[in-house]
């Protein structure tokens, strides 16, 4: 009786297993990847620090083309510190606030005069 399978019954078990998983390959990014982290993570790589403007203590930065100074926001990124040569985020990132720092790209962008030229 076992020697007796029909071809039919052969041919439907070998095209459709039961309980047959799907394999995932371990080395693709994860399809529920968070998206909103990506988004933030981007927006704070758009900040670029532009210049350093000093006038004796008192300090002013050039991001984006815009003039900030201590307490102000940016795209949503509160100016901590405004450092010679670097500037001091703080963001919101899901509740969480991060620091970052931003550095001059070039020396030639830190005035230690207000009253220079670049």
């Amino acid at each position: 009786m076992l020697n007796k399978v029909s071809p039919l019954l052969l041919i439907s078990m070998l095209v459709s297993p039961a309980g047959a998983q799907v394999l995932e390959d371990p080395t693709r990014p994860s399809r529920t990847a968070p998206q909103a982290s990506t988004a933030v993570a981007a927006a704070a790589v758009d900040l670029q620090l532009e210049a350093v403007l000093q006038l004796g203590a008192s300090r002013t930065a050039v991001i984006n083309g815009k003039t900030v100074k201590p307490g102000q926001t940016i795209q949503g990124a509160v100016i901590k510190e405004i450092n010679p040569r670097s500037v001091v985020i703080a963001r919101d990132e899901n509740g969480v606030w991060k620091t970052m720092t931003l550095w001059v790209s070039q020396r030639g962008n830190v005035k230690t005069n207000a009253a220079e030229n670049y």
